[in-house]
């Protein structure tokens, strides 16, 4: 698949995709319905990340 920038359009709300954060980590997450994203791991969610790009699995 092909990376997609945030700015471009998000995920369908709580589909599982790979993100990338503006700190260059590539990490699993989703988007809830209300439009926040939320990140399964619990060291990089820690630092508050901005996702800057997903892709499909």
């Amino acid at each position: 698949m092909v990376w997609v920038s945030v700015k471009q359009r998000l995920p369908e709300p709580f589909v599982k995709v790979w993100v990338m954060t503006d700190s260059g980590r590539k990490v699993t997450g989703y988007v809830k319905g209300n439009g926040e994203w939320f990140i399964f791991c619990r060291e990089v969610a820690a630092g508050k990340p901005e996702v800057i790009r997903w892709e499909e699995p």
